[in-house]
């Protein structure tokens, strides 16, 4: 387990240990310089509350950050039998020559205010939801029953992940910590989600090398949110990889 101030650490070692596997292909990796005390103080005078010491805690270590890899399109057959035996279960196996492993965190401001990343549901043309029924579809989150709408407008997406995935914080600012979920169907369910806490989903991520389909493994759960909050677990991170990546080469 590493120390969670150590996240920048982790990210680099994980580009490092895929840059050293043949096998391997980084696509695309960068790490965006840590943001100022005033720019996360100007971010919480806009929010209107604190933000969580763990998001703060990030956010001075990086300002965005992104990892991309594949194995390597021109692998020897054996080879590519293997890997497929390995990920035969895996949701997106059918994606590990394009990108098997992905983390894009989002900037701080655009991940909280840009509306580019609201939920699609929330992508309205002018003039369009004045006549929803008024009798809306709740939605019980934490003890709470929220208006779906209500409910979507504090989903914000952090990783956004391959584009049919994203995690996504529960944004309640009267909260010292905000849980994560994880959005499918191209941002547009949430209910189909274990959620976790900031720190958790970073150790899991680079335990998991960043992978795709593990991330759906763990967090793709119906109604998961009505479940404790999925706190890290080496064992279960471990058994999210294949052999042929936990390996030695």
């Amino acid at each position: 387990m590493f120390v969670k101030s150590e996240f920048r650490v982790e990210l680099q070692g994980l580009a490092d240990r895929i840059r050293e596997d043949p096998r391997l292909e980084l696509t695309s990796f960068e790490i965006g310089s840590p943001l100022p005390e005033e720019s996360l103080t100007e971010v919480e005078e806009r929010l209107g509350a604190d933000l969580p010491t763990s998001l703060r805690r990030l956010y001075r270590s990086l300002s965005h950050a992104k990892l991309l890899w594949r194995f390597r399109p021109d692998l020897d057959e054996q080879t590519r039998i293997t890997v497929a035996e390995e990920f035969a279960k895996a949701v997106s196996r059918h994606n590990l020559y394009t990108t098997a492993g992905s983390i894009q965190i989002l900037p701080l401001e655009d991940m909280l205010f840009d509306e580019e990343y609201a939920l699609p549901s929330l992508e309205l043309d002018e003039g369009e939801g004045e006549d929803e029924d008024e009798d809306e579809e709740q939605f019980d989150f934490d003890g709470h029953s929220y208006p779906e709408i209500e409910f979507e407008r504090m989903l914000r997406p952090f990783d956004l992940v391959d584009g049919f995935y994203a995690m996504a914080f529960v944004v309640q600012p009267s909260n010292e910590e905000w849980k994560m979920m994880l959005l499918n169907d191209y941002w547009a369910s949430y209910e189909e989600s274990r959620v976790t806490y900031l720190d958790d989903y970073l150790e899991y991520v680079i335990a998991t090398w960043g992978l795709v389909n593990a991330r759906a493994e763990l967090f793709g759960e119906y109604r998961g949110d009505r479940r404790a909050p999925l706190r890290f677990d080496p064992e279960l991170a471990a058994a999210r990889v294949p052999s042929v990546l936990s390996s030695s080469t």
